[in-house]
Parts: C-alpha cells; structure tokens; sequence
C-alpha cells in the first residue's frame, strides 16, 4: 500500500467514525483510545494555540481497526471493563461516605460524651487537638 493509499484509508477513518483508536489525540502520547474525535477537533480548534493546530489536526488521525493487533484492542477492552467496575465500587465507597457522614452528624453528642469520659483533660476544641497553634 502507497504512502497516500495509506493516508487516504486514515483519513476516511476518521471521517466514518467518530470514536476508536487514534493516533496524536495528544502531543505526548502516540495512540490513544478516543472516545469523541469530533469534539476533540474542536477543542483543537478552541483552546490549543494557534502555532499548534496545523500540525495537531494534521496528525491526530483515528486508526483502521482492523490494522490494528487484536491483542491491543482486547487489552483495552479489558482496562474499559475494568474502569466499569471501579465506577460501580466507586459509588459503593460514595454511598457509604454519606452514610458514615450522616451517622457521624447524627451520633456527634454521644460521641462527645464518650471522649470527655474516657479522653480527660484533652484539648481538642472540635477541630483539633492542638487549638492554639490554629490561632
């Protein structure tokens, strides 16, 4: 395949998807998973400096999936799953905070109780424990 059959087939790429695996989406890493090429472009456009966008928009190219390695592809399809199900223990760990902040908020004056009993003589003033050098 020529060096223009080659860009022709890339830039058609470009043109009949918008998401996939891109070459230059950033200037310092060479293939990336794009999920919006077309809003990319346009953050290009938008916010990059104007010495910049030539080259940028010239190079950041989506790649033919079936030029690429099938291992590669599977290797990112493992990491979006993987993303999944942090996301779902993430908001695990969110639900939870609120409960622990809800029973903390509602528990605080038998919690105060209980430290002035077994923490006598402490100086924390609700905030810390050393309230002068706050000061």
């Amino acid at each position: 395949m020529s060096e223009q059959e080659k860009a022709e087939e890339l830039e058609r790429a470009s043109v009949d998807k918008n998401s996939g695996f891109a070459f230059h989406c950033h200037h310092d890493v060479l293939a990336e998973y794009v999920t919006d090429y077309t809003e990319r472009v346009a953050y290009i456009k938008r916010c990059k400096p104007k010495s910049e966008q030539e080259l940028r928009l010239r190079l950041f190219r989506l790649i033919p999936e079936d030029r690429l390695p099938p291992e590669y592809i599977k290797a990112r399809a493992e990491y979006d799953k993987a993303w999944a199900e942090a996301d779902k223990a993430w908001a695990e760990v969110d639900k939870a905070r609120a409960e622990y902040i809800k029973a903390r908020a509602e528990y605080a004056t038998q919690l105060g109780a209980l430290h002035r009993e077994l923490c006598p003589n402490c100086p924390w003033d609700g905030k810390t424990i050393f309230p002068m050098e706050d000061k």
